[in-house]
This record gives structure tokens, C-alpha cells and sequence, in this order.
């Protein structure tokens, strides 16, 4: 948040804050390596990798934290990700209609990158996505954006709302080629690009004859919101005592106010620390844990559950012992002893304990417990009764929408945030043609250029939930039309509902009344009750049309 007027920082006073800020970053993000290693590892079904276990045995893995994330990636993403976008009443520049279909482009071509940060705010315990001025001719086409993971961000810790924070910062690597191109001649100690988890004693000094695409600095991106400040810094310039660069802010807000091109992604967040997310496979890590370590052992005794017999030493030859081994049916095996008894018998070999079938049933309803999703929605089968399937769909349902806010708020930011970098870095006579209810429309950066109010569209769904939602519309068909709804409208809601092509919406001519005379009395209007709904709430078709054409 901007404050009054007050005297500017001294380069001195930046570079100290910015070194004290990632020192205290770098020691949070070095503290959490290992907790977050598990959790990718559980989730690429590389378990074993951060678990010891006796090479001799046989490792089992389950797939089930891939399951649980791509559960909730299905929802939240069932279809694309969309806008609704209104100009401010005070506001006459601008295009509202026009700004809309430009951001639901933006949304549908950057879809994925908007599943990569979901997936990363779920395994870890946020992400962040960041816009970036891309190298285009086309004014639509300025802006790229990527998911970063939360370990990249520095975040203010001690700020109550993403809006309140005194400063945000990337830390990130460029190649010299890069860095030639963004900070001219100036002379830098290039270093390896290291990875948040590979651990810092595997990298050795850098080779001279390394190409410069392989040779790095370490970039602090850093935005002084206190004093409407963008820094860059780097520990490879002058051994971090100067800054690179110094600017204002460039991307503003219509009211001019500073704002940066970084969109967090939280899913949940700590209490007493709303700018620490919470994991979702922390969650339920444990019982991923529990489970691979239960099936392994459990592996292992199936292994130790094989034939095995002890026989007396000399009694058979080789011959013998292979035909034994093999299970030959009818194999005569012929014995150099005078009696058999003593000569060969069964290790005995203890069943299998009823607690590991216990444990494990214990076991999978706690991930049920940590789940937001009811099993069935996973694709688990379940002895749930219709009633419960549909009480717990509607739950799903429920706590997906609680996700689906964050999801979308991270959407209108990066909505925001996207026309006002187009504002900022398109000319003032560019154009672009973009499709607008069907049709071409040329785009000025004037129609983009005002303060829109952006809402996200509710696009997430589970297919039973969707199902449910189609039942119900059927059912209720009935009584909607007793109410006097136009069936227009509910002719709009089902070909929305049954996702129908739009074609569909075209004037219907009802067909012609039979003529009397002809084999009875005229028919009644048709009545439909309860009972003439299918099993699967379904309407019969022909009452369908009827009871949207009766009040025509």
C-alpha cells in the first residue's frame, strides 16, 4: 500500500532491505526443502526416494496423492476459465464488451499455465502466476504469463492481506544473453542456475569454456510498495553492494496507483499468517505414508507366503530337486534312502494378520476424512445409498466452490492486471481484431484503457455434481412451468445445463394438432406427475417438447 509523502530511500537503505528480506526468505524457503521434496515425491509417485528402506525388499508405491490433486484439478477446471466484465458507472472511456472477449482469449490460450499454478498451490502451499512483456507485433499478444512455484515469491510475512504488503519480490536466474539484453554492459560473476532441490553441495565452481546460455546471475526483482519503487539486484554485481536498476512502478492501475504483475494462488491459509498457504497433500501426507509403507510390508509377507521345503542333505540329486521345484504333474522322483520319512517336508509359513486389512480400511478413511472430495467423485467404489451418493455430491460440490473462490480471485487479478499491462505497453494507434459475439471487431488500446469491474464465471464441477444439477432442472420442469416461467428461458437453461449447441435455441415450430375424428377424442393437455419421471430424472421427450410449447 502506497503511504504519504515521505523522503526516499537512499541505495544504501535498498540494498540493505533487500538482503535482509531474501536472507530471512532463503532461511524460511532452506527450513521447508525437505517437507516439500516429500510431498513432490509422493505425488510422482517417487515415494521411495525420500523414504529408506531395505534394498533387498520389494518397494510398493500407490498412486493415490496423483488421484487426490488431479481430483481437484478436474473440478476446478471442467471447463475454460472465464470472465463477466463490467465498466465502472463513473468511468466513459472503455469497452466493456470488447475488454471481455479480449480477456476470455488471454484465458483460454493461458489455460495452461493456470492448471500448473492450481497444481503447485495444491502439492505445495501456494504459487504465484506472473505476467511478463512478451515479444509480439500483435497488441493482444504483449503479454505472457507463467506459474511459479511459492518458494521464487517474497512475500511481506507480516502483512495481514496481499493488498496491504509493503513490498512483493521474485528471485529468479537469467542466462548472460539475458542479462546483456536487460542490463547492457555492466560487469557480472556468473554462477551455476541451482535448484530449489537439488542441495547446494552437488554444484562445483562454473567451467570457463561453458557457452553463455549455460552461465547465470541471480536476479532480485523487487517492488518497494511503500515508496512506489521497482529495485533490481543482484549478489553478482559488485558483490551485492549497489542496485542495477531504480524506477517507479511502471504498471499502474486506472487511479494510477502502483500495482505489480504477480497473481498469488492460495487454496488455504494458515490463521494467524494469511500470507502462509497450507498445503492440501499435507493434509493427508501421513496417510499417503502409512499406505505405501503398509502395502509394502504387506508385498514382502505375500513374497515369504511361497513354497518352501526343507529336505535332507544327499537323500536327492540335482535332477530330483528340479523336478520338485518345477511342480511336474505325476513326477516320479525316485530316493536313495530306506525309509522316506525325514526326507523332505513344507516350511510352515503363519497367515497373514487380519489387522493389515483393518489398518489399511482405517487407513483410507482418514484420506477420505482429509479429502474434500467423497470417494465416488474420485472414482472409487463405494456402498453409498442414492441418498447419501447425492448428499455427498452436493458437499463436493459445495467445498469445491470454496476453492473455486480462490481460483477465481486469482483470475480477476490476473485479468486486472493483464489489460492494464496492454494499457501500458501498446501504442496509442495500435489495433488487433478479436471475434465479438461471432463476429470480427477491430480493438484500440482505448477500449482497454478503463476501470472495468472483472468477475470470474463459476466454472468448476464434478460430473456427478453436474449430473445432479441436470436431475434436478428435470424434476423441478413441472412445477416451473405451473409458476409460469417463459420456456424460453427454460429452454435456454437446458441446452446450457446439457451443454446443447446453441443452434438449438432457434424458434421451434410446433407441429400440427392432429385432426379430430380420426380415432378418438381429442387428447387433454398432457399432466405430468412425479411418478412419469425416469429413474434417472429424465423427462420422455415428447412431454418435454409439449410442456415448452404449451405456453407459446
Amino acid at each position: 500500500m502506497l503511504l504519504g509523502v515521505k523522503a526516499m530511500r537512499t541505495n544504501k537503505e535498498c540494498v540493505a532491505l533487500i538482503k535482509t528480506v531474501l536472507d530471512e526468505h532463503n532461511h524460511f524457503w532452506d527450513s521447508q526443502r525437505a517437507e516439500m521434496k516429500r510431498y513432490r515425491d509422493v505425488y510422482e509417485n517417487r515415494f521411495w526416494q525420500s523414504e529408506y528402506m531395505d534394498d533387498t525388499m520389494i518397494r510398493v508405491e500407490t498412486s493415490d496423492c496423483f488421484s487426490y490433486v488431479e481430483g481437484f484439478i478436474a473440478s476446478l477446471f471442467s471447463r475454460n476459465p472465464a470472465v463477466v466484465v463490467a465498466k465502472d458507472a463513473s468511468i466513459i472511456d472503455g469497452n466493456a464488451k470488447m475488454a471481455q472477449a479480449v480477456v476470455n482469449r488471454f484465458l483460454f490460450d493461458k489455460r495452461e499455465q493456470l492448471e500448473i499454478a492450481s497444481r503447485l498451490a495444491l502439492i505445495y502451499p501456494s504459487s504465484f502466476l506472473k505476467l511478463s512483456p512478451a515479444d509480439s507485433t500483435d497488441m493482444l499478444e504483449k503479454v505472457s504469463i507463467r506459474a511459479i512455484p511459492c518458494w521464487e515469491i517474497i512475500v511481506d510475512m507480516d502483512s495481514s492481506s496481499w493488498d496491504e504488503q509493503r513490498y512483493i519480490a521474485h528471485t529468479y536466474y537469467l542466462s548472460m544473453p539475458e542479462v546483456r539484453q536487460k542490463f547492457g554492459s555492466k560487469k557480472f560473476t556468473s554462477i551455476p542456475k541451482v535448484d530449489y532441490f537439488t542441495p547446494q553441495e552437488k554444484y562445483t565452481g562454473v567451467s570457463e569454456d561453458l557457452p553463455d546460455d549455460y552461465l547465470y546471475i541471480q536476479v532480485v526483482e523487487f517492488y518497494d510498495l511503500a515508496y512506489d519503487k521497482l529495485y533490481f539486484w543482484s549478489p553478482n554485481y559488485r558483490d551485492g553492494g549497489e542496485l542495477l536498476e531504480k524506477s517507479e512502478i511502471p504498471i499502474r492501475s486506472y487511479d494510477d496507483k502502483p500495482m505489480t504483475p504477480i497473481c498469488p494462488l492460495y487454496y488455504a491459509r494458515k490463521p494467524e499468517k494469511p500470507m502462509c498457504g497450507m498445503s492440501a497433500v499435507c493434509r493427508v501426507y501421513d496417510q499417503f505414508y502409512e499406505k505405501n509403507i503398509l502395502r509394502t510390508y504387506w508385498a514382502n509377507a505375500v513374497r515369504r507366503d511361497s513354497r518352501q521345503y526343507l529336505y535332507k542333505s544327499g537323500s536327492l540329486d540335482e535332477e530330483a530337486l528340479a523336478k520338485i521345484t518345477a511342480g511336474v504333474d505325476g513326477a516320479m522322483i525316485p530316493v536313495d534312502e530306506p525309509t522316506l520319512d525325514g526326507i523332505i517336508r513344507a516350511v510352515g509359513v503363519e497367515p497373514l494378520s487380519g489387522n493389515f486389512d483393518r489398518y489399511l480400511d482405517y487407513i483410507e478413511q482418514d484420506i477420505n476424512r482429509g479429502s474434500i472430495l467423497a470417494p465416488f467423485s474420485r472414482g472409487e467404489a463405494t456402498k453409498a445409498t442414492a441418498t447419501e451418493v447425492t448428499a455427498l455430491a452436493q458437499y463436493s460440490a459445495s467445498e469445491i466452490g470454496k476453492l473455486a473462490r480462490e481460483r477465481d480471485n486469482a483470475i480477476e487479478v490476473m485479468a486486472i492486471t493483464y489489460l492494464r499491462i496492454i494499457s501500458l505497453l501498446a501504442e496509442d494507434k495500435e489495433q488487433a481484431v478479436i471475434e465479438v459475439d461471432g463476429l470480427p471487431k477491430v480493438i484500440t488500446v482505448q477500449d482497454l484503457d478503463a476501470k472495468f469491474k472483472i468477475v470470474a464465471l463459476d466454472q468448476s464441477s464434478t460430473p456427478l455434481s453436474e449430473a445432479l444439477k441436470r436431475s434436478n432442472l428435470v424434476q423441478l420442469l413441472p412445477v416451473l412451468t405451473q409458476l409460469g416461467v417463459p420456456p424460453e428461458k427454460i429452454k435456454e437453461e437446458l441446452i446450457r445445463i446439457y451443454d446443447l449447441p446453441e443452434s438449438f435455441l432457434e424458434e421451434v415450430v410446433a407441429p400440427p394438432a392432429p385432426p379430430q375424428g380420426m380415432g378418438g377424442a381429442p387428447q387433454e393437455d398432457m399432466q405430468t406427475t412425479p411418478g412419469d419421471i425416469g429413474a434417472q430424472g429424465e423427462l420422455p421427450s415428447a412431454q418435454l417438447a409439449q410442456m415448452l410449447n404449451k405456453q407459446r
